[in-house]
């Protein structure tokens, strides 16, 4: 039976590719930065319940621990160099290369394939091998050059969210880290796209559309908690959540809110955890509008809740898990068509599309959907009905079909 080493840092995707390699009876090792395996566990359980969540969503109840390889010394690096004030960019793409170097490792001593994400991949796809190992490769995020191309038009308009523009487009990394991601696609024999978008922009860039598989991520909607007993707010409340970066659109959103002829008391919450200078004064200034820096995941659904729509209007996004979150919460969510949202739904499932980087329109979207969404609990519940429709097990079956 074929085997895959598999490779990134955190938690991605829920660990579902690593997981449905195991399933099948497919995985030679994954290889990341901190999993917590058995002895780990052990001591998790011992800690505060606050400490001990943190540590066990490093694990995937599925995944042997006997296939599991960590990298710790890339753990204590990172922090490291982001204490000293490296840029968190340079950093990662430094360490990205030795993910990429231990599944090369692996892959000659076990003789096995390679299935492995875009920033991990580049030094094992170009390796020497005694054997040809099948190289497949996950592109969870859109092709650089496309992105670098769009974000750069952006910020001539809006040159304040330059910290973020430099940050997300790696502006400062020199060509050798740069060519590494860009290029990846090159070497593979089948490509994984989580959108039809990022499939899209690879296709731009050169890639066989022949090779290029669209897999969705997915969502358990059964352990989501949610208010659909209860009647809708009576009040317009739209909620953003994720980095206060240009890439997510947050300044077009600021942009359009202040111009948005809303109801009264209609209020805007934004959770991120990291916001761009830039932005700060722009949120200062704009009416209605609260600023969380970090929240529980307890009180994060409590948001999904209570809010009326969920707005993230990214200009560029592999996929945008927090829209399937969103609608796991039965709240119906607005972005752009360049993200997962034509893949997930339609305008009947409670997903709605605006278009990119377009302040006007979005501020019109906004104004239409200020009364469509409110005490609107049919509409809630077909949100809900769309999340459900995209599961993790449908993802994971998707995966092992191609393997």
């Amino acid at each position: 039976m074929a085997q895959y080493v598999c490779a990134f840092r955190g938690r991605r995707d829920a660990y579902q590719v690593p997981l449905a390699l195991a399933e099948a009876g497919h995985l030679d090792q994954f290889i990341t930065d901190f999993y917590l395996t058995a002895q780990g566990r052990k001591l998790a359980a011992l800690m505060p319940s606050h400490l001990k969540k943190k540590m066990f969503v490093r694990f995937q109840l599925g995944i042997p621990d006997d296939k599991i390889n960590n990298l710790f010394g890339t753990t204590f690096l990172e922090h490291a160099r982001h204490r000293l004030g490296y840029s968190p960019a340079t950093t990662l793409a430094k360490l990205d290369r030795r993910f990429a170097y231990a599944a090369a490792r692996r892959a000659r001593e076990s003789r096995a394939n390679l299935f492995l994400y875009t920033p991990y991949a580049y030094e094992a796809f170009v390796a020497s091998y005694r054997h040809t190992p099948r190289k497949i490769l996950f592109e969870f995020h859109p092709h650089a050059d496309y992105q670098h191309r769009l974000l750069t038009e952006d910020v001539e308009k809006f040159s304040y969210i330059k910290h973020s523009y430099i940050e997300e487009t790696g502006a400062n990394l020199p060509e050798p880290l740069v060519r590494r991601v860009r290029d990846c696609w090159k070497h593979a024999d089948l490509i994984v796209c989580a959108s039809s978008f990022t499939k899209h922009t690879l296709v731009a860039a050169g890639a066989d559309p022949r090779i290029c598989e669209v897999v969705p991520y997915g969502i358990e909607v059964s352990r989501v908690k949610n208010n659909l007993d209860r009647q809708s707010s009576e009040e317009f409340k739209a909620l953003f959540v994720g980095w206060g970066a240009q890439r997510k659109g947050l300044h077009h959103l600021l942009k359009a809110w202040g111009q948005a002829k809303l109801p009264k008391n209609s209020s805007l919450t934004l959770v991120c955890r990291y916001v761009d200078p830039g932005l700060m004064p722009i949120i200062r200034q704009t009416p209605n509008v609260n600023l969380i820096v970090g929240t529980s995941i307890e009180e994060l659904h409590k948001l999904y809740n209570s809010s009326t729509l969920f707005v993230l209007p990214s200009l560029v996004e592999g996929f945008g898990q927090v829209y399937l979150e969103a609608l796991s919460h039965g709240c119906p969510v607005l972005g752009t068509a360049h993200t997962c949202l034509p893949d997930i739904g339609t305008e009947n499932d409670g997903v709605f599309l605006t278009k990119v980087g377009d302040i006007e329109a979005l501020a019109n979207r906004l104004e239409e959907l200020s009364g469509l969404t409110v005490r609107n609990n049919e509409l809630r519940q077909k949100a809900r009905v769309c999340a459900a429709s995209h599961s993790w097990s449908d993802f994971r079956a998707q995966i092992k079909r191609l393997l």
